[in-house]
């Protein structure tokens, strides 16, 4: 026994060396950021129900990628499916704790609460199947929840939790304000021109997308484009003399083309290759075959 113990405790010093590699476990610690993974759930939510809020009008509930259901807080009162044997989970939200818990069945159904980071969770558990009751949550940051409890056999949802819809929704309100308040620039920044000095005598023709309108003020054009000709490749400009296409200068004003001097005819070429679409803008009005054609 003498002998052996020696070489016993070699081994044991040899595998604690390999099971513990201190610089690979300060390594995968390093690579966790808590923090970071906590503020890209957070936006990802946000820029799920931003959407469904922008498509809808109403605040609805949202599943995140590990299948707990959000509901919107102070937006529905939702309805929880639980079983027994099982545990659902309440999330709420950051930064609140419970005050106090009023369950309406105390003797068949089972209430517990913890925490999950900054988060109060809220643990319940019926006893039997088909049971009926309701749930009130109020914290500390004022707010009260309100749930209706169901239990089931075969169905219930392991976690759910809630937002704060009037975030998202100032959300939205705060970014239509600010495509309005674009809006009022982009128009402010056009020249201030005269309505009784505008004339709206050209006509274009060459493709199934043409300019919104063309009219010209107190000695230059203005060319309205589409918005996807602006988000995309915007189309080169020539204006025509004697029969030959000829750069010249004009400004990209948000949505408009402004030429600095009045035109007969001018081209539009959107486009290259097989794919090259020519727009002719013409000054005056059509003909009458040219306007039965259009």
């Amino acid at each position: 026994m003498k002998k052996t113990l020696p070489f016993i405790c070699l081994i044991t010093v040899g595998l604690t060396n390999f099971t513990y590699p201190t610089s690979s476990l300060a390594a995968n610690l390093n690579s966790k950021n808590p923090t970071s993974t906590a503020l890209n759930r957070s936006h990802q939510l946000e820029e799920k129900a931003s959407l469904s809020f922008e498509q809808t009008g109403q605040a609805s509930s949202l599943t995140t990628d590990s299948g707990e259901i959000l509901y919107p807080y102070g937006h529905s009162h939702p309805t929880i499916e639980c079983a027994p044997l099982h545990v659902c989970v309440i999330h709420l939200m950051e930064n609140e704790k419970v005050s106090n818990i009023s369950l309406g069945d105390s003797v068949r159904w089972i209430v517990q609460t913890g925490y999950a980071g900054n988060r109060s969770v809220v643990m319940i558990k019926p006893t039997e199947e088909k049971l009926n009751t309701n749930l009130v949550i109020t914290t500390n940051l004022g707010r009260i929840y309100y749930l209706n409890l169901q239990s089931s056999a075969n169905h219930y949802l392991p976690m759910v939790g809630f937002y704060d819809p009037e975030e998202i929704i100032q959300h939205v309100i705060d970014k239509q304000e600010k495509i309005d308040s674009q809006h009022k620039e982009e128009v402010a920044t056009l020249p201030s021109v005269n309505p009784q000095d505008i004339n709206f005598d050209y006509w274009c023709e060459g493709s199934d997308t043409l300019p919104e309108r063309v009219f010209s003020s107190l000695g230059k054009v203005f060319i309205q484009l589409p918005k996807a000709w602006i988000d995309g490749k915007a189309p080169t400009l020539f204006v025509v003399e004697n029969g030959q296409e000829v750069l010249t200068n004009f400004e990209l004003n948000h949505h408009y083309y402004v030429v600095n001097h009045l035109f007969k005819e001018a081209h539009l070429v959107i486009g290259s290759g097989s794919n090259q679409q020519t727009i002719t803008i013409h000054a005056g009005k059509p003909s009458l075959l040219g306007s039965w054609l259009n």
